[in-house]
């Protein structure tokens, strides 16, 4: 679902071609937001766990 999003985001809200689009999502620039997005998940996953403890309390 995710990809889709970005799909949808580079051709909509960017302006990017679908060649551009797939350039992007194939590029470094596709590693970097992977390992970004990564990091963003891990941290939630942390803060969740830690809300969940808080709330069984």
């Amino acid at each position: 679902m995710l990809i889709i999003r970005q799909i949808r985001s580079l051709l909509y809200e960017q302006g990017f071609t679908i060649g551009g689009a797939r350039n992007r999502l194939l590029g470094d620039d596709a590693q970097v937001d992977l390992n970004q997005s990564q990091q963003l998940i891990h941290q939630m996953r942390i803060e969740l766990e830690e809300l969940i403890k808080i709330l069984r309390r």
